[in-house]
């Protein structure tokens, strides 16, 4: 069966969503192999190779999304978080150098919090304790994301997402930094991109068999 590029991906990510871990493979690898620098489809399969504890070739796909889009923030993200989750802050460092000198890591409040004087740092703790704060029910999370209280069980089941702690009725209690992680999860390969794919004979396929 063909499809076209963009619905393989979101058959991919649908696939990984809902834990078809090894049908989401299938086509990533599928889609990589007609266009081998898609950045969506290196990141999403960063990201999923990392959740079966591959390491290695997760830092090869995430780093190749960002080599393949730069201007995307959520793969120089992946790819740093999952350094600094490893240990490996040299490296670490060095791609954090690299996306600042583009201007990956500026934000709206930047140049404001320079002419201020802060560093950012300054209401850190309260911020912080109040994100790792459990709180939030499933019910509550699931309405937030905006998905039915079973696909969310579904995704906790699956492993898709972490398991937050529950209090002492043995409730679930999400924090809203677990809540920023859903969220985050829930827009799995969303980002756009604007750079061309490599040209060759493989790249004009506008089509790929599944």
């Amino acid at each position: 069966m063909k499809v076209a590029v963009s619905e393989a991906l979101n058959i991919a990510i649908d696939a990984q969503k809902n834990g078809r871990i090894s049908d989401a493979e299938r086509i990533y690898l599928d889609i990589l192999l007609n266009f081998p620098s898609h950045p969506d489809a290196l990141h999403n399969l960063g990201i999923l190779v990392l959740s079966k504890g591959d390491e290695q070739k997760a830092r090869n796909y995430l780093s190749r999304s960002i080599a393949a889009n730069p201007k995307v923030k959520q793969f120089w993200l992946s790819y740093l978080n999952l350094l600094i989750d490893s240990g490996n802050l040299g490296k670490a460092k060095e791609v954090f150098s690299q996306a600042e000198y583009i201007g990956i890591t500026n934000d709206p409040f930047v140049n404001i919090r320079r002419a201020l004087g802060l560093s950012g740092n300054e209401m850190q703790p309260t911020y912080v304790t109040a994100l790792d704060s459990g709180s939030l029910s499933t019910k509550e999370v699931a309405a937030k994301v905006k998905v039915h209280r079973d696909t969310l069980l579904r995704w906790l089941r699956n492993g898709s997402i972490p398991e937050p702690k529950r209090d002492h009725r043995g409730w679930r209690k999400f924090s809203y930094a677990e809540l920023a992680a859903i969220i985050k999860f829930t827009q799995i390969g969303s980002s756009k991109t604007d750079v061309a794919i490599d040209s060759g004979p493989k790249q004009t396929a506008k089509w790929i068999s599944l």
